[in-house]
């Protein structure tokens, strides 16, 4: 399992759905990134596209628990656990948010023989303690062959 550290190239769809009294939205976006597993841990590493800037994101997955961290022009670190209340920041050039999340769920499978894997998690936000919708995340992912 050499190429586990060193990553595995992914091409990942990252979707989410915000649902906001009767309002909808679905942003969605492709790119390219690694998957690894490192001690008890997976991760997915990838850039995301942003019309001001690139925004590194790197996603830590260990059981029921998902860090998000991105770093660039926005700055984040977010925890999701399963059943809970987690509080995290959020920084951009508007400044900077707190964010309180109840996590519903939190879903992750990898299958070694496809090389396919999703992420998914659904949550409550609160953005500086005002009710922001909920959120459902999902990462669908697979091997990028050359």
């Amino acid at each position: 399992m050499d190429n586990q550290s060193a990553g595995l190239p992914v091409k990942l769809k990252f979707t989410t759905q915000i649902r906001e009294g009767t309002r909808k939205e679905t942003v969605a976006f492709e790119a390219v990134g690694l998957y690894y597993v490192k001690g008890q841990n997976t991760y997915l590493k990838f850039q995301e596209p942003n019309e001001h800037g690139d925004i590194d994101t790197i996603i830590k997955i260990q059981d029921e628990s998902v860090l998000i961290m991105r770093s660039g022009v926005v700055s984040m670190r977010q925890v999701h656990k399963k059943g809970e209340w987690t509080k995290g920041t959020y920084r951009s050039e508007l400044g900077v948010f707190s964010l309180d999340t109840k996590t519903d769920n939190v879903l992750f499978d990898w299958s070694d023989k496809t090389k396919k894997g999703q992420l998914f998690v659904t949550y409550a936000l609160l953005l500086n303690e005002t009710e922001a919708g909920r959120y459902t995340i999902t990462i669908n992912f697979k091997e990028e062959r050359k």
